[in-house]
């Protein structure tokens, strides 16, 4: 590349030759976070080729290390995919930083401006799509990778998410085939885009058994165990011969059931009840009952997959990872 003896090459060149932008070829040469391991070996070794002068400094060996943004560690599904994410780290030896943002667009955008900043990648749960704080992120010097919830910034580089429209559409067979006649969901009007996607599963699943849309009810936008407590009793001085529910989560699930029990009804004799997550309450309390399992091990290796791709200067990509309808006593008559 060099136009005659002694010209010393650019770090324009060096970029070029190393397939990345000048940015990245600038913060890896010089020791910046923000370029992963894999990506800052290639540009020092286009600059070593090129006889750029600036390797002659020390290689850098440092772990991966990959910021994590959740919405509630303290969630049971959100504690399942941390832990996934764990496990799937330690087997990568990749070192994790993690944050909570309480459902706060705020928090989130304060995270993320720290964790873009001091890690080499980002894993991401949005915590309010389309008002999440990655929506008022500027920019990025490293990959961001969402999970769970979607979010439309161009920052985002790629995404996993569970099969929410099919596990709604599995939830209402499975309650159509145990015996329900009177259907509804409860935690239906919430804003999540998931929330949406079971709903319209559901739905669609009562419609392949002949029951009609208009036939079901949806009530409750508020998330969590008062999320479903408050919903169950709405339902019960709405439509007292309502035998079918499905939660749009297990925690609203969990609520639910222990509303009902109040409130005289009986689960599954008076009512079946399905819930969505497969966290561990759902086989702890009695009746067990029934959900629909995410898999958070093949979420989080997955994501870490691309995550991995896009700080080694690769293609991002898009993942729907398939559900389980996990039978229990609570749909069992």
């Amino acid at each position: 590349m060099t136009d005659g003896p002694g010209r010393t090459p650019t770090l324009q060149e060096v970029a070029t030759e190393a397939r990345v932008s000048l940015a990245t070829a600038s913060n890896a040469l010089t020791g910046n976070r923000g370029v992963s391991p894999k990506l800052r070996d290639r540009v020092l070794e286009a600059a070593q080729r090129l006889g750029y002068p600036r390797t002659s400094g020390r290689r850098r060996t440092d772990r991966t290390t990959v910021g994590i943004v959740l919405p509630d560690v303290r969630h049971p599904a959100y504690a399942e995919l941390a832990h996934a994410f764990e496990r799937e780290g330690a087997q990568r030896d990749w070192s994790l930083v993690l944050a909570g943002s309480d459902y706060e667009p705020d928090n989130e955008l304060d995270a993320l401006e720290n964790l873009v900043r001091t890690t080499d990648g980002v894993l991401l749960s949005p915590s309010r799509p389309p008002r999440s704080g990655v929506h008022r992120l500027q920019a990025s010097p490293v990959p961001i990778v969402a999970c769970d919830e979607p979010a439309d910034s161009a920052l985002i580089g790629g995404w996993v998410r569970s099969d929410n429209f099919g596990g709604g559409r599995a939830a209402a067979h499975h309650l159509v085939d145990a015996g329900g006649t009177r259907f509804a969901m409860l935690g239906g009007e919430g804003y999540l885009p998931s929330t949406k996607e079971r709903r319209e599963g559901f739905l669609a699943g009562l419609a392949d058994r002949g029951f009609a849309a208009d036939d079901v009810l949806i009530i409750g936008e508020n998330y969590g165990m008062d999320g479903g407590q408050s919903a169950m009793a709405e339902l019960l001085e709405t439509d007292a011969d309502v035998d079918a529910v499905f939660a749009v989560s297990d925690l609203h699930a969990v609520g639910a059931f222990f509303r009902a029990l109040q409130e005289g009804r009986r689960v599954p004799d008076d009512i079946l009840l399905c819930g969505f997550d497969g966290v561990a309450w759902t086989r702890q309390i009695s009746p067990t009952i029934t959900t629909v399992r995410q898999d958070w091990a093949k979420i989080a290796g997955r994501a870490m997959d691309i995550l991995d791709a896009l700080m080694s200067g690769g293609e991002g990509d898009r993942a729907v990872v398939p559900v389980e309808l996990v039978p229990g006593e609570s749909t069992r008559r």
